[in-house]
């Protein structure tokens, strides 16, 4: 993503902290603005993983799966919302769709970069 959409992402105030963990290898993370169809669409774009825990910005948890298959949702009106997007994929009937996602690396950098140019004036 580019430093224009990061600080458009981070000025909605509406994210998600995704946590992927893979069977093999370290765990990686994103940032994606929260909506039922980017959720169904971050867990299917990464079904091949161990495990997926989705929270919002203070970390509390927004749901986790197994796989592609959500575990635990708290909030069960936000779960209805997610399953009319994530079971057709599920299925084979609809492909995940792209959409805009940060990795943690290219938050941390933008970051880091505002606060240097901060210091800068």
């Amino acid at each position: 993503m580019t430093d224009k959409e990061i600080a458009e992402m981070f000025e909605r105030h509406n994210l998600i902290r995704g946590y992927v963990y893979p069977y093999e290898g370290y765990r990686s993370e994103y940032w994606f603005e929260r909506s039922p169809s980017n959720i169904a669409n971050f867990i299917m774009q990464h079904s091949d993983a161990r495990e997926i825990i989705l929270t919002d910005t203070m970390d509390n948890l927004i749901l986790n799966t197994m796989g592609e298959f959500i575990d635990r949702c708290p909030d069960q009106e936000f779960l209805q919302q997610i399953l009319p997007h994530l079971i057709p994929m599920q299925l084979g009937e609809t492909e995940p769709q792209e959409f805009p996602v940060a990795t943690d690396a290219e938050v941390e950098a933008y970051f880091e970069m505002q606060n240097s140019m901060e210091m800068g004036m």
